[in-house]
């Protein structure tokens, strides 16, 4: 089968602005540069929904789950429908491919429509802490070991029928077989990358300052995450009490939104830092605030391959990120940045101490940054790795 014989759905639980999402929309409009036809199917709408659009990459947004297991007779008709609404989605397109990212129960529904078509299904494994975690299960907290011994076994069976995982980086590949089993031959590791074009554009870093109402002599350190504890940000905010008074022209700018914004923001008054520490919100013009910054930092505590990390990079940032799943991967400490134990307030003071003190040098390897997400994590090879999988696990299938 040629490139543009293959038809390939991109499925997401949702349309929001994050890491996984911004794979899916990288994905997309890459496997249409090179002659596939891709499609974008998620359980929840979002702003990502009109961006995708204008590329000219169709989306069929689903409604998304309502009902627990506990629910029983409902779960087992909302899984029915959805079911159904999948396979029209499939039927309506063509679908010759479809890869799943952030779906976990759905991954198995997913899967079953492979019984009515000829269909090759890929599940994406986009973080090391992928199985469930009590921040998944917020209500019935007692559910937590029955339902994760119980998706342990149905990945572990599915194994059997699924084309294959999809891991975004080595340590995810460690923890597919540690969290499911022996299955390493289902396992393709493929990073996340990200289009060089979006992120090497020149920008108006002036303009964008006084935006920002920010001083011209700042020097500025950006984080993209959203507001979560995997992401760390009181850490950050501990870290940034010690540092700023040593350099007061230090400013910190909060990229994103969550559930802690409330309390990282109660944290930052109680610091005493509101004039240093920006909270953003969501934006849109990541890329041009990425490229008026000076700095990135990532105090994450547990990650896949974060995207945010290597966007960062790609602009010729130097960066400091916690030694988490992933980053090892994507950065070379001293090199390309600095990595610090994760949680650790006073390694992560002494990393920003460190690049703040020695403007030349953080300079350099923002430089290095950048050649290596060039080399290693462009979107090219991502989509190239891709195609690679899919025609052979399609000429197996034949």
């Amino acid at each position: 089968m040629q490139n543009g014989q293959f038809r390939v759905m991109q499925t997401v639980s949702d349309l929001e602005i994050g890491g996984a999402q911004e794979v899916v929309r990288t994905l997309a409009e890459h496997l249409a540069e090179i002659g596939c036809i891709p499609v974008v199917c998620a359980f929840k709408d979002g702003p990502l929904r009109k961006e995708i659009e204008r590329k000219g990459i169709p989306v069929e947004v689903l409604p998304e789950r309502r009902y627990s297991i506990l629910a029983f007779p409902l779960f087992v008709w909302e899984m029915l429908w959805l079911r159904r609404a999948l396979l029209e989605v499939v039927k309506k397109y063509q679908i010759n491919v479809i890869q799943t990212h952030l779906l976990r129960s759905l991954d198995f529904l997913a899967l079953t429509l492979r019984c009515r078509t000829k269909l090759l299904v890929f599940w994406t494994v986009q973080n090391a802490n992928f199985t469930l975690r009590e921040d998944h299960l917020p209500r019935h907290k007692w559910l937590l070991g029955p339902k994760r011994l119980a998706h342990r076994l149905l990945y572990r069976l599915a194994a059997r029928w699924v084309n294959g995982f999809i891991a975004v980086s080595d340590e995810v590949r460690t923890a597919i077989l540690e969290g499911i089993g022996p299955v390493e031959d289902k396992i393709t590791v493929i990073c996340n990358s990200v289009d060089l074009r979006r992120y090497q554009q020149p920008v108006d870093r002036a303009a964008i300052r006084r935006q920002l109402g920010l001083p011209a002599n700042a020097r500025v350190m950006a984080v993209v995450a959203t507001f979560k504890k995997q992401k760390g940000h009181c850490y950050l905010v501990e870290a940034a009490r010690s540092v700023v008074p040593q350099f007061p022209d230090l400013h910190i700018l909060l990229i994103g939104d969550g559930e802690l914004r409330e309390a990282l923001e109660a944290q930052t008054k109680a610091s005493g830092l509101d004039g240093h520490i920006h909270f953003l919100g969501t934006r849109h013009d990541v890329p041009d605030l990425l490229g008026s910054s000076d700095y990135f930092v990532l105090p994450s505590l547990w990650e896949g391959l974060p995207m945010a990390l290597v966007e960062a990079m790609a602009t010729g940032l130097p960066v400091i990120a916690t030694e988490v799943s992933g980053t090892k991967q994507v950065m070379v400490s001293g090199e390309t940045g600095l990595l610090v134990p994760p949680g650790n307030v006073p390694r992560l003071q002494e990393a920003m101490v460190e690049l703040l003190s020695e403007p030349a040098r953080a300079r350099a390897m923002g430089t290095a940054a950048r050649h290596r997400v060039e080399a290693f994590f462009s979107a090219q090879k991502q989509v190239a790795d891709h195609m690679t999988l899919f025609r052979r696990e399609w000429n197996r299938s034949e």
